[in-house]
């Protein structure tokens, strides 16, 4: 297993990669998690993968600078995310690879396949972080407006506070205001994570073309929550609609619908895998 994390010795800050874990075997898949939980969230889902897959979980830099407890550097972007992707999977010698991302991962994975769309098999998206979709398609435009407002609001606190982070998880549809959100079973890491939150202003801005999302042959497994929010679904299938190969899957659930449902999820992204190989 190959395995860098913030803890070795011999990996500095400033290292262009991602840390990122290395298991299984088989044909390679790189798993891209959201901004609050970071690489924890793939675990469970990576180590049933890894019995037929070499199954690669990376860490989002803004996860690891907060984790670390570093500062977020002020020209973070979905692109930085995205290079430092690039610079893992090379390094890994990974010259073509299954690609899945949920939320902020799924925003640099979408902005990854676009770029180098030779490298990617398959894409899996689970409600991607990209606005940008729906600024240019014009839909949802009321909710979009609101959420924008929310995000570029947050990338002005120096210091993102619990308060903040609740008020973060009503945005994004894990629950209401007066849900407990500190009994939810990934609270303690979200709590630790929190500071990522100051980038979402960032995630926010960045943009790209529907005219590249219309050409990217790339075979795309979309993935929504049945209760997610209205940006959230609008983004989703606004991509299926747009992509010219690309299939919408609904899970019961919220924004977490893949960690709610993981025999499904799991299901799915292998006969999506497959089909692509020719074998279903």
């Amino acid at each position: 297993m190959d395995t860098m994390t913030a803890s070795d010795p011999g990996v500095p800050m400033g290292d262009s990669r991602l840390l990122h874990e290395v298991t299984g075997t088989g044909d390679p898949i790189v798993l891209v998690p959201g901004i609050l939980t970071g690489w924890a969230s793939w675990k469970d889902h990576a180590e049933r993968l890894a019995h037929r897959h070499t199954v690669v979980r990376v860490q989002p830099r803004s996860v690891e600078l907060a984790e670390a407890g570093e500062p977020i550097p002020p020209d973070y972007s979905i692109g930085m995310e995205r290079d430092a992707l690039l610079a893992t999977v090379d390094a890994l010698g990974l010259e073509r690879f299954d690609l899945a991302g949920w939320s902020l991962g799924g925003g640099v994975g979408l902005a990854f396949a676009l770029e180098y769309p030779e490298r990617v098999r398959t894409l899996t998206l689970i409600e991607p972080e990209a606005p940008w979709v729906l600024r240019a398609t014009g839909h949802a435009a009321e909710a979009l407006a609101a959420a924008t407002a929310f995000d570029h609001d947050f990338a002005r606190r120096e210091t993102i506070t619990i308060e903040d982070l609740k008020n973060f998880l009503v945005r994004a549809g894990i629950g209401d205001p007066d849900t407990d959100f500190e009994s939810h079973p990934r609270w303690p890491l979200m709590a630790q994570n929190r500071q990522a939150l100051s980038t979402i202003g960032a995630i926010s801005s960045f943009t790209d073309s529907l005219d590249r999302l219309r050409a990217l042959d790339v075979p795309i497994l979309a993935v929504r929550g049945t209760d997610s929010t209205e940006t959230d679904i609008a983004i989703t299938e606004d991509i299926v609609a747009m992509a010219p190969d690309a299939r919408l899957l609904k899970l019961p659930g919220d924004h977490s619908c893949f960690l709610q449902h993981p025999d499904q999820f799991l299901t799915a992204l292998e006969k999506h895998i497959a089909a692509a190989a020719g074998g279903g």
